[in-house]
């Protein structure tokens, strides 16, 4: 005879890039294991596997990881973990070798969104580039957190290249929208831009929403302000 199956509450949520509606469950002992691999790994790719393998274990509605934007990633499996195990989280934080532990309500974290963001960046008056966000396949590629601000528009190095390359949806003019492009193509038109172009261009990932949340935090009698952005922070800080 067959072991009864076990039924899971379900929740709802909005994807911030997308505004779609998902539904999805608690994760269970097997997802658990996998996020042993979040919590000890410093391999950026083995982190990402897992996340994205846990949002395919529990999100209930048809939804495509690899083309979410970092920053629903990230959403998602926080809301996923605040569900399945408590939404309250204990981090560490370390200021002038000491270490101190505090406590963050996964309820007052979001995604902020930047009123100066923009997904236009004009050339001219007549020519622009239309980005998205980066994806997963293009964050694993990266040696860097662009979030950061870890970027220097006059040191276009592979990693930067690649990013932008990878988050170019389309380049337009007066005349004509184009999609597609070879790699030398794109490579001869970013290598004509000029360098304030590129500070556009960095600013539409510096911008970019992010989940992130600021605690003040108590060390030693000194105030300290710590600012917590992207899952790393969340579950390793």
């Amino acid at each position: 005879m067959a072991l009864p199956k076990i039924k899971h509450p379900l929740f709802k949520l909005v994807v911030p890039s997308t505004g779609k509606t998902i539904s999805y469950r608690p994760f269970t002992v097997q997802e658990e294991k996998l996020l042993l691999v979040v919590k000890m790994s410093d391999d950026l790719k083995e982190v990402i596997d897992a996340v994205k393998q846990v949002i395919n274990n529990c999100v209930i509605d048809s939804i495509d990881v690899d083309k979410l934007a970092i920053f629903d990633i990230e959403y998602i499996f926080i809301n996923i973990r605040k569900v399945s195990i408590s939404n309250v989280v204990e981090l560490f934080y370390t200021h002038n070798e000491k270490k101190v532990a505090f406590n963050v309500d996964l309820d007052e974290v979001k995604v902020k969104f930047n009123p100066d963001h923009t997904d236009k960046i004009m050339i001219n008056e007549a020519l622009g580039i239309k980005m998205k966000y980066p994806d997963l396949e293009t964050m694993m590629t990266m040696e860097f957190d662009v979030r950061l601000n870890n970027f220097d528009a006059a040191i276009v190095n592979d990693s930067i290249f690649n990013l932008i390359v990878g988050s170019i949806e389309y380049i337009f003019d007066d005349d004509k929208v184009y999609k597609e492009f070879t790699k030398d193509e794109i490579t001869d038109f970013l290598n004509s831009l000029r360098v304030e172009d590129l500070t556009k261009i960095q600013n539409f990932f510096a911008t970019m929403p992010a989940v992130q949340h600021e605690v003040e935090l108590d060390v030693g009698g000194e105030k300290v302000k710590v600012e917590l952005r992207g899952m790393k922070d969340f579950f390793t800080y």
